[in-house]
């Protein structure tokens, strides 16, 4: 478990909320192209993360909060990649 903003947050909610993202997309993409849905999915999170910076008043550069999340969204994404690979090559 790991604190965030005064929130104890579990990994199974990290995912379960995650998930609710993914589902909402898939969804959306009868009426959506696919790569304008996955760039306005990264405009959002980015609007959303600097909206969460500025709101709590953090004393961290901008800089070092953009390197953090950045790193985040690689390994993240490189995950994501791997399994999604790795669930094709099996199936």
């Amino acid at each position: 478990m790991s604190e965030n903003g005064g929130v104890r947050m579990l990994e199974a909610d990290f995912f379960e909320v995650s998930d609710e993202f993914v589902n909402l997309a898939n969804d959306m993409m009868d009426e959506w192209a696919q790569p304008m849905l996955s760039a306005a999915i990264m405009h959002a999170a980015a609007r959303f993360n600097a909206f969460n910076y500025v709101s709590q008043n953090t004393r961290d550069e901008p800089g070092k909060v953009v390197e953090f999340l950045t790193a985040q969204y690689r390994q993240m994404l490189e995950e994501a990649i791997r399994d999604m690979a790795g669930e094709r090559a099996t199936g």
